[in-house]
């Protein structure tokens, strides 16, 4: 399971760089655009559209690497209170019922995605702009981040990775 995990920390980390490459592309895009209705009135064409596409990269791409760094929200009022044990099964179950969700929407956003490449959708807007690329990219995403939870969750209940609780304890 280590083997396992170190394989999706590693693939998360790629895919955070891609997110981060879309992100800072769509920081130069916007400025660029920004500066380009100041100076000369308009848009710069097809930018809009771009931006759009490197929005859902950060997000879908950027989701595993969330879990990487233990980065997402979470209340822990109720799992506070609880044993060691039972705060870490209550978690892991958490972390199960959160990649049923992520199935529950990979399962339709990959027919999307194949029925999108089979028609090779794409996006009017100044130029067409193909997006069955963008659609793949997020059930991929889905799919990776529902085999991430699923592994997040047998580690915290086997133990093998400490509790945020216990984490927390260890800091105060």
């Amino acid at each position: 399971m280590e083997t396992l995990n170190r394989i999706l920390d590693g693939i998360a980390r790629v895919t955070g760089w891609i997110a981060l490459g879309f992100l800072a592309f769509m920081m130069f895009a916007i400025t660029v655009d920004v500066v380009a209705r100041a100076l000369m009135g308009r848009a710069v064409p097809g930018l809009f559209e771009m931006s759009e596409m490197s929005m859902v990269m950060v997000v879908f791409m950027g989701l595993g690497f969330a879990l990487v760094d233990d980065a997402h929200i979470r209340v822990t009022m109720l799992t506070d209170m609880l044993s060691e044990r039972g705060a870490r099964l209550c978690t892991a179950l958490s972390w199960v019922f959160a990649a049923l969700i992520f199935v529950m929407l990979a399962w339709p956003a990959t027919n999307e995605a194949a029925y999108s490449f089979e028609i090779r959708e794409f996006r009017w807007g100044y130029f067409q702009i193909p997006i069955w690329w963008a659609k793949i990219a997020v059930a991929v995403g889905l799919w990776f981040a529902a085999l991430q939870a699923l592994v997040h969750a047998a580690r915290i209940a086997t133990g093998r990775q400490a509790h945020q609780s216990a984490v927390k304890a260890a800091v105060h």
